[in-house]
């Protein structure tokens, strides 16, 4: 009787795995699923395009096709330590590297009706953020995708722009 149940578990467990991710790859439309590296991430600072990340910042997004994804953006010129320990990092080397950098990773769904990606951040290097869902509004135009995120930078909303990675 015991194996039975055990069984009989599994599989309820096995058939739910299977629907949670053909629930998420219905949403997903296949040209989001992929890895994309970073363009630019642009706020409006006194009506000028500002780049958050300094010139050519970089970084790479990952959407799977099991609605995953994870996100690593970071300044071009980040400082190397110079103890070379990043426990013992100096409060200006880490003021300079929690400015210049940001990270989170979670699931996602895609919303065709809004046309918004919704994040579900489980943790990032911004904490506030932690547990949320932010939609973003988005577009994808041939490699290049963009969309809007709220701010996290002191200056309200960013542009973000990401190019399909089609290296190996």
């Amino acid at each position: 009787m015991k194996c039975r149940l055990t069984v009989a578990l599994a599989g309820a467990a096995l058939l739910a795995s299977l629907l949670a991710n053909q629930h998420a790859r219905a949403q997903t439309p296949p040209n989001l699923v992929g890895t994309w590296k970073l363009v630019s991430l642009t706020v409006l600072k006194s009506g000028s395009p500002t780049e958050i990340l300094g010139e050519h910042p970089e970084g790479q997004l990952v959407f799977g096709d099991d609605g995953h994804y994870t996100l690593v953006a970071v300044r071009s010129n980040l400082p190397k330590l110079a103890s070379g320990d990043r426990l013992s990092a100096s409060a200006d080397e880490s003021e300079r590297i929690l400015q210049g950098s940001v990270a989170h990773f979670g699931t996602y769904v895609v919303k065709p009706a809004s046309h918004t990606i919704e994040f579900h951040i489980r943790k990032g290097t911004f904490p506030n953020w932690d547990g949320e869902i932010q939609a973003r509004p988005f577009d994808i135009d041939g490699d290049r995708l963009t969309y809007v995120t709220p701010g996290s930078f002191g200056y309200g909303a960013s542009t973000a722009v990401w190019q399909r990675d089609k290296s190996k």
